[in-house]
């Protein structure tokens, strides 16, 4: 098993410094934070989780494709137009300290 990087997707809260952030290939790995670094931080810790509950399961992450994260922040700018927001999302690398279990 080795360590990963797995992209992640911020989505701004318009009027605050607050951030959402997911993990397309860690489904329900999501969190916030003020700011970038500490939502950075916060996704890191519930990814951790993530895959920790993950190696007690014997589950796996999903693979990580162009396809699968195109298709999430699909979602997440859909959700965003029908609030009214900007239609502005970031990704970013995020490496958990836990090994990734081989599928």
């Amino acid at each position: 098993m080795a360590m990963k990087a797995y992209t992640v997707v911020l989505s701004k809260n318009p009027g605050s410094n607050w951030y959402s952030v997911s993990c397309p290939a860690l489904p329900g790995a999501i969190s916030q934070g003020r700011g970038k670094p500490e939502t950075l931080r916060n996704i890191q810790e519930a990814m951790e989780g993530w895959l920790e509950v993950s190696l007690e399961n014997d589950t796996y992450p999903l693979e990580e494709t162009p396809e699968v994260i195109a298709e999430w922040i699909r979602e997440i700018l859909q959700d965003r137009a029908e609030e009214g927001w900007d239609l502005l999302v970031e990704t970013a690398l995020v490496t958990p300290q836990v090994a990734v279990p081989a599928a």
